[in-house]
C-alpha cells in the first residue's frame, strides 16, 4: 500500500535535525528519572545531566534542544531497556536547524516568526519545553499567568504542516 501526497509532503519528524551541514550538537547524559517524554523539547542542565524544563523555569535556563537519534526507539523505551536510575547518552542541539512539533496546525506559520516555548501549565500534547507559535496565557487581566517564553535566537524558517511539524533555526 502506498501513500499519496496530494498537496505537500510532511515537514519532518519532531526532534530530527533538518540541515546536517549547519549545526552544533553536543553529547549529553540524560537523567533516567527525569527523561524527556518526546524528542524535540528544550532542556536545561541540572548538574551533569541534561533534563527537561521544570515548572517555573525561564528561557534563561534553556541550554539546547533534545535531538532524535536515527534510527531510534522512543525515550520511554530507552528507560525501560536500561532501567530507572541508569542514565543514558543523548544529544542536545546547541546551534542549527531542527523540525519541532507545535500543538496544532503549523501550516500558517510565517518565515521569521517568533518561537515560543512552554514554561508553565503543561498539557498532554504540549509538555514543558514544547514549542508554540504564539504567546499563551491562562486567566485574564493582570492576574493572568503567561505560559510561554520567547526562545532567544530562534525563528521559524517557514510554514509547517497540518500535523504541527515545522522547522526552526536556533542560534544561527
Amino acid at each position: 500500500m502506498s501513500n499519496a501526497y496530494l498537496y505537500r509532503m510532511p515537514v519532518g519528524i519532531a526532534g530530527a535535525v533538518s540541515r546536517p551541514q549547519d549545526l552544533t550538537i553536543e553529547p549529553v547524559i540524560i537523567d533516567s528519572s527525569r527523561s524527556f517524554p518526546v524528542y524535540g523539547l528544550v532542556g536545561k542542565y541540572d548538574g551533569d545531566y541534561f533534563v527537561p524544563l521544570a515548572a517555573g523555569d525561564t528561557a534563561e535556563k534553556i541550554q539546547g534542544i533534545y535531538v532524535r537519534p536515527y534510527p531510534t526507539t522512543s525515550t520511554p523505551d530507552w528507560v525501560r531497556q536500561i532501567g530507572e536510575g541508569k542514565n543514558f547518552p543523548g544529544d542536545a542541539l546547541k546551534r542549527g536547524y531542527m523540525t519541532v512539533s507545535v500543538d496544532g496546525d503549523a501550516s500558517k506559520v510565517t518565515k521569521g516568526g517568533v518561537v515560543y516555548v512552554r514554561v508553565a501549565n503543561p498539557t498532554d500534547t504540549s509538555p514543558l519545553g514544547a514549542f508554540l507559535v504564539a504567546e499563551e496565557k491562562t486567566g485574564e487581566g493582570e492576574s493572568a499567568t503567561v505560559n510561554t517564553a520567547i526562545l532567544p535566537n530562534a525563528q521559524f524558517t517557514g510554514a509547517g504542516d497540518a500535523d504541527g511539524n515545522v522547522e526552526i533555526s536556533y542560534k544561527i
